[in-house]
């Protein structure tokens, strides 16, 4: 039976959403706050000024400003994001189009950096200040302190430009392929998605192990750790059953921050290696001065933050059987 009550998940439900409003009214916020607009780039030196105010007529700019937020607000809620004026298509097949791309990086990204973060910071914590602790720790660090975007033009440099290895641009070839196939396609995703890939774990796993090292180390003098070695448990069954299990707690709630700090360079990825995702339709939408297109971008991506947020608090009872609900200690 499921630990988690119904009035539990209720209320994290409620609260994920008031979130969502709050993350909505800032976000209109501050997209209404851009200096510009892209009606400036359809208004041409010929056009009355009858036009042009059917022109904003057209796009609901000349409506008060807290009509156009009331709609903001209802409109997303169902969906309904509108027209990208400058690409002339609704702006949710833009989203559908570039949301799986960045899923498929950052999600493998975020992927390879939870796996190899905490699998490091478990050994690391039960070898506490050995040597391999020390070396590792301290290359973790090096890395940490590297920003994403150089290390992927290093990676660019090194294995596209002086080896010719890696693809360093694009999900896939930009040329033409005749007789497509599953395996070619995947073959071809897979090659053009190794640095971008590289770049994020390159990181990225640092931060799951900077908290999984100290969280391993604490547990190490629990009392259920020295009852298990007393039951003649092997050294790696006591490591991986009875103490990573229990380090791995606040490792989840780092995943968050992680996953939050991923999504968050996907502006600069995507860039970097002209990944056609979300982050890089962003940075095209904010330079046109494309309301619709980044306020449903941003408003995507936050949507995908909130609801990782909620799997974290549902994953909690699963990960800490200590945990209790309804004021029960």
């Amino acid at each position: 039976m499921s630990r988690i009550s119904a009035r539990y998940l209720a209320k994290r439900l409620v609260v994920s959403y008031l979130t969502l409003l709050v993350i909505m009214t800032i976000l209109f916020v501050l997209v209404r706050s851009m200096p510009g607009s892209f009606i400036n780039s359809m208004i041409t030196p010929e056009m009355r000024p009858a036009q042009i105010e059917r022109l904003r007529e057209t796009w609901g700019l000349n409506e008060p400003l807290w009509k156009q937020y009331v709609n903001f607000m209802l409109n997303y809620q169902v969906g309904e994001f509108g027209r990208s004026p400058i690409r002339k298509v609704s702006v949710w097949s833009l989203i559908v189009r570039r949301l799986p791309r960045t899923i498929i990086l950052f999600g493998a990204g975020f992927v390879v950096a939870y796996t190899v973060g905490p699998l490091v910071g478990m050994y690391l914590g039960w070898w506490r200040g050995t040597r391999k602790d020390k070396f590792t720790y301290t290359v973790g660090l090096t890395m940490y302190s590297m920003p994403a975007f150089w290390i992927a033009w290093l990676f660019i440099w090194l294995f596209d430009y002086e080896l010719g290895w890696l693809k360093s641009q694009y999900m896939v070839n930009q040329f033409g392929i005749a007789d497509w196939t599953p395996t070619i396609a995947m073959t071809n995703i897979l090659h053009h998605i190794a640095l971008p890939l590289f770049s994020i774990a390159f990181v990225g796993w640092v931060g799951a192990m900077l908290v999984m090292r100290p969280s391993m180390n604490n547990v190490t003098g629990e009392d259920y750790v020295f009852l298990a070695r007393a039951k003649g448990l092997s050294e790696r069954t006591v490591m991986m059953k009875h103490a990573a299990r229990n380090a791995l707690i606040p490792v989840a709630t780092q995943a968050i921050v992680g996953l939050a700090f991923l999504i968050d360079g996907s502006i600069l990825i995507e860039q970097v290696f002209s990944w056609p995702g979300i982050g890089e339709l962003i940075v095209s939408a904010v330079l046109q001065h494309d309301y619709p297109v980044t306020q449903a971008a941003f408003f995507i991506l936050a949507v995908l933050i909130i609801t990782m947020r909620l799997f974290t608090d549902v994953a909690y009872t699963y990960l800490d059987p200590r945990i209790k609900f309804e004021g029960k200690s």
